[in-house]
């Protein structure tokens, strides 16, 4: 395996969910990438159904009531991810909506990209949407799909061995 290829599988095996924060801030140059990443994802035929609102410490104090863990609290910024239903690709044969899929992959690269920046984070899922909404001013018919914390964490990242089921539970070749 070439370098490149190591250093991206290293930088897979670091990430992992981090639910406690250091009181370091995010320098601008490097939310400004994440966010970069955020609008340069994949998304089905390209129609980006997405808008993702950051807040950062000082626009924090209500939407700290939408977290039940404290560690997210400290997070410097937390970016609440959502998808726009009426701007997304739907597959014709079932009329699945893609927009969650969409901000989903999305979401997913940022991680990936804020691993590598040194940053942790956490995919907050245990939120009530509508209450973010509200707090947020978010638009009645788009769909809060997450809040993802951001910041350094107390932790160091590194390897760790993650319970994962088998390969031969999960893959199926050729036929299920």
């Amino acid at each position: 395996m070439d370098d490149k290829l190591k250093t991206f599988y290293e930088l897979y095996d670091r990430r992992k969910s981090i639910r406690e924060f250091g009181d370091a801030p995010v320098p601008d140059d490097v939310l400004s990438r994440l966010l970069n990443v955020l609008n340069r994802a994949q998304s089905a035929a390209n129609r980006q159904p997405w808008h993702f609102v950051v807040i950062d410490n000082k626009d924090r104090k209500r939407f700290n009531e939408t977290f039940t863990k404290e560690g997210f609290k400290k997070a410097p910024i937390v970016i609440v991810a959502c998808a726009d239903p009426l701007q997304a690709w739907v597959r014709k044969t079932d009329s699945r909506n893609y927009a969650w899929v969409d901000v989903s992959i999305a979401v997913t690269e940022m991680i990936g990209a804020a691993t590598a920046e040194g940053l942790g984070c956490c995919w907050v899922a245990a939120i009530d949407a509508q209450q973010v909404k509200e707090i947020v001013g978010i638009p009645g018919h788009m769909d809060v799909v997450a809040v993802i914390a951001v910041g350094y964490p107390v932790v160091e990242l590194k390897k760790e061995e993650k319970t994962r089921k088998p390969l031969k539970e999960i893959i199926h070749y050729g036929r299920w």
